[in-house]
C-alpha cells in the first residue's frame, strides 16, 4: 500500500487572501483579531468572544477541543497549518461544529476525531480553506443541508467515510477544487445533492472509491446534476482503508450510484481494479449522465461501464480508453450490461460473507506536512456566495458546460 505523502495539486493556491498590513477586508467593516492562546486560552473561548467579522487567529499548539460556532460571519485560523493541531484523542466527536452562516475555518489540522473533523451544517455560506484532517473515525471535511460554499487547498485521509462530502441539499451551489483526499473509504462522496456542485483540479488516490456522488435512500430527492472536472483519479483500490459495512465498494475511479445529470469531464483517470468510470444503479437509475473527454485506463473489468437497469440519456462520447462494458458504450450505452451488475452482486456477497476488505481508522498512514496558507496575517474574507461560489459558468468555463 502506498504510503500517505505530503502534497499539493496541480491547481496551486489561487486565492486572493488580501493585504498583511490591512485593516479591513475589502466591503467589510473594521474587524477585531482575537488571538489564542494570548488573549484566551482555548479556541473555544475565543470563538465565544468573536462577533460578526472578526478572525480569530490560533498560535501553534495541540487543542484537545470541541469547537462549536454559533455567530455568523467569524473566521476562525491558524497561524500555521501543520502547528495548530485539533486533537481528540480518540475519545471527542468531532472537531469543528459550525452551525452558523458565512464561517469560514484556514490553515488548521484535525485529527483522532471519533465522528468529524470540520462540519458545517444548515448553513448558507461556507468555506474550508488550507485544512488537513486526517484519523477521524467518520468524515474528514463536511458540509451537510447546506449551500453557497468552498473546500480549496486542503488535504483528508483515513476516514471511513468520505475525505470530503457534501450533501443532502438541493441547490448546493459549492466548489471542491485543489484538494488531496487518500486512505479514505471515499475520496469525495454527494448524498443526494443537487446541482450546482462542482469538484475540480483534485487528486483522488488510494481510497476504496475515488468520487462518488450518490442516491442512498428515498429520503431525500436523487442526486443530480455534478460536474466532475479535470482531476486526477488513480488507484482507488485500497483493501487496507476504511470502510462502513453498509455499503461494499472498491476499485473505482467515478462511481454515479443512482446519479443523474452528472458531467464527468476531461479527467484523468487510471488503475483501478474494476471500472475507471461507472454509473450503475442505486434506488434510482442513472440517467442524463454526460461522461466525455476522460483519459481513462488499466482498469480490470472495464474503463467506462454501465450498469444495468440504466435510465435514458447517458451519453458518453470522445473518451480515450481501451475497454468498454457494454463494448459500444460510445455508439449505444442504453441497455448497460449484465457484467457491470456482476460485480456489483459479487461485491455485496463479499460483505455478506465478512470477506469485504476492511482496514482500521485509528491505524491509517500519518500523512506529511500540507502546503500552508501564504499569509495568515491578512485580513479575513468573506465565506459567502460571492467568494465562495460565484456562479456555474465561472466554476465550468472552458468546459463547454452551460
Amino acid at each position: 500500500m502506498a504510503g500517505a505523502l505530503g502534497v499539493a495539486t496541480s491547481a496551486g493556491c489561487s486565492a486572493s487572501f488580501g493585504s498583511p498590513n490591512s485593516s479591513t477586508a475589502k466591503g467589510r467593516r473594521d474587524y477585531d483579531v482575537v488571538r489564542v492562546p494570548d488573549d484566551y486560552g482555548t479556541i473555544q473561548a475565543g470563538v465565544d468572544t468573536a462577533t460578526r467579522g472578526d478572525l480569530v487567529l490560533v498560535a501553534s499548539g495541540i487543542y484537545p477541543e470541541e469547537v462549536t460556532v454559533s455567530t455568523p460571519d467569524v473566521t476562525v485560523r491558524g497561524l500555521d497549518r501543520n502547528g495548530v493541531v485539533l486533537d481528540g484523542g480518540f475519545e471527542r466527536r468531532t472537531a469543528f461544529d459550525v452551525t452558523a452562516d458565512g464561517v469560514a475555518l484556514e490553515n488548521m489540522t484535525a485529527r483522532f476525531y471519533r465522528r468529524n473533523g470540520f462540519h458545517w451544517a444548515g448553513v448558507e455560506g461556507f468555506r474550508g480553506s488550507f485544512l488537513t484532517a486526517y484519523t477521524n473515525g467518520y468524515y474528514g471535511i463536511y458540509a451537510y443541508d447546506s449551500r453557497d460554499g468552498r473546500f480549496e487547498h486542503s488535504y483528508a485521509s483515513g476516514h471511513p467515510d468520505a475525505g470530503f462530502y457534501l450533501g443532502r441539499n438541493r441547490p448546493y451551489d459549492a466548489v471542491i477544487t485543489d484538494v488531496v483526499a487518500e486512505h479514505n473509504a471515499i475520496g469525495y462522496s454527494g448524498t443526494s445533492t443537487g446541482g450546482s456542485l462542482v469538484v475540480r483540479d483534485s487528486v483522488w488516490r488510494y481510497n476504496k472509491v475515488g468520487v462518488f456522488p450518490n442516491t442512498l435512500d428515498t429520503l431525500d430527492p436523487p442526486q443530480r446534476g455534478s460536474r466532475i472536472l479535470n482531476n486526477q483519479i488513480y488507484g482507488n483500490n485500497d483493501p487496507d482503508a476504511p470502510a462502513l459495512p453498509n455499503y461494499p465498494l472498491i476499485g473505482m475511479g467515478v462511481l454515479l450510484w443512482g446519479g443523474s445529470d452528472n458531467v464527468v469531464a476531461a479527467n484523468r483517470i487510471r488503475d483501478h481494479d474494476n471500472f475507471g468510470i461507472v454509473a450503475h444503479p442505486h434506488v434510482v437509475e442513472p440517467s442524463g449522465n454526460e461522461i466525455r473527454e476522460n483519459q481513462v485506463g488499466d482498469s480490470g473489468q472495464a474503463d467506462l461501464a454501465l450498469g444495468q437497469p440504466a435510465g435514458t440519456g447517458n451519453e458518453f462520447r470522445d473518451n480515450t480508453f481501451e475497454t468498454s462494458l457494454p463494448s459500444a458504450i460510445e455508439t449505444d450505452a442504453n441497455s448497460g450490461s449484465d457484467a457491470v451488475t456482476d460485480v456489483f452482486e459479487a461485491l455485496e456477497r463479499q460483505r455478506q460473507r465478512g470477506e469485504f476488505p476492511v482496514g482500521e481508522w485509528r491505524d491509517q498512514p500519518t500523512p506529511g506536512d500540507q502546503p500552508a496558507m501564504p499569509d495568515p496575517e491578512a485580513a479575513p474574507r468573506p465565506a459567502d456566495r460571492a467568494t465562495s461560489w460565484a456562479s456555474p459558468r465561472a466554476q465550468t468555463d472552458g468546459f463547454g458546460i452551460e
